[in-house]
């Protein structure tokens, strides 16, 4: 399914550019979960609202979970 990285015909140069920016996605994503973190903590909210964000601050996570995966993969 998945190839490993034969680093043999891999340009460091593209693969840091990669993980540069698999980094700042990771920064990203974390910096928005703190915002909606904020957001449900201060304001007052319908349920439904509350459990959108709570749902997209999960996937949020999970993302950034996933992407640290590959990153301590390479």
């Amino acid at each position: 399914m998945y190839n490993s990285i034969n680093y043999n015909y891999t340009n460091s140069n593209e693969l840091e550019s990669v993980m540069n920016l698999m980094k700042s996605n990771v920064d990203h994503t974390n910096a928005i979960i703190k915002q909606i973190d904020n957001f449900l903590e201060s304001k007052p909210l319908p349920k439904s609202v509350l459990d959108l964000l709570v749902s997209q601050r999960n996937a949020y996570a999970v993302n950034a979970m996933n992407f640290m995966k590959v990153m301590k993969g390479i």
